[in-house]
């Protein structure tokens, strides 16, 4: 299957899901550096395993992004914790 054929949803959580596994930190690593992160993702773009397209939307707007993610990330631990306590 050619990858302009796969629905743009798709590759966009594709994209999504690499970055967040790259750089969030997991119990059994550090997660990587925005500049290691586009790095890598740089070579899958290469390899033809993502979307160019969708990963230059992603690179042009890292920071924004990340900002989101880690917000919302704040936000679940704090309703997760709340409903803990109850």
């Amino acid at each position: 299957m050619q990858g302009d054929r796969i629905p743009l949803g798709s590759r966009i959580m594709a994209v999504a899901d690499i970055f967040t596994a790259i750089t969030e930190d997991r119990p059994y690593r550090k997660g990587m550096s925005r500049e290691d992160a586009i790095t890598t993702l740089d070579g899958m773009v290469r390899d033809n395993a993502i979307c160019p397209y969708v990963e230059s939307l992603l690179v042009d707007n890292m920071e924004e992004i990340d900002e989101m993610r880690k917000n919302a990330q704040i936000r679940s631990a704090i309703k997760y914790n709340y409903i803990m306590a109850q």
